[in-house]
């Protein structure tokens, strides 16, 4: 079965695997935004934030380049997390790896995307300061139902 390119071209829905099984860059996908700019848009969206909700956040907001597969749902990717530790403190990990498998080609939904998860673990945060676990349940709920398969599309 030959290609588009003619004679000698690669046929159609194969993509040759280069060493380690990693795709040769001409197959690889590039996301609409780069990790420096996940990073200055990071910055953008927690300047939105009132100072008072970030109190207490010792550990900041840190990029995770990759993404992160979720424990309890198999299958799902997990674009946030929020962590409160006692060697490290609290912080929040954004996966960028994550955002370029589920985020899609528009930078605007990139935008979306982010700033829903980082509001979301900033509540997990301020939730966590006040002793209140409101949205750890409704995330297992969530999740719950995913798996039963009523949050499916």
């Amino acid at each position: 079965m030959q290609g588009t390119g003619g004679p000698g071209a690669e046929p159609r829905g194969r993509r040759p695997l280069g060493r380690e099984g990693v795709l040769p860059l001409r197959y690889r996908y590039r996301p609409p935004v780069s990790l420096g700019e996940f990073e200055e848009m990071l910055g953008r969206l927690l300047d939105e934030i009132p100072d008072v909700l970030l109190e207490g956040l010792n550990g900041g907001v840190i990029i995770e380049p990759r993404g992160r597969p979720s424990r309890e749902a198999p299958g799902m990717l997990v674009l946030g997390e929020y962590h409160h530790t006692p060697h490290l403190g609290r912080f929040i990990v954004l996966y960028y790896g994550s955002f370029v498998h589920t985020a899609g080609s528009s930078r605007r939904r990139w935008e979306e995307e982010m700033r829903a998860t980082l509001r979301h673990e900033l509540r997990h945060h301020v939730e966590d300061r006040a002793g209140l676990r409101d949205l750890e349940r409704e995330d297992r709920e969530a999740i719950r139902r995913y798996l039963e398969g009523s949050d499916r599309g």
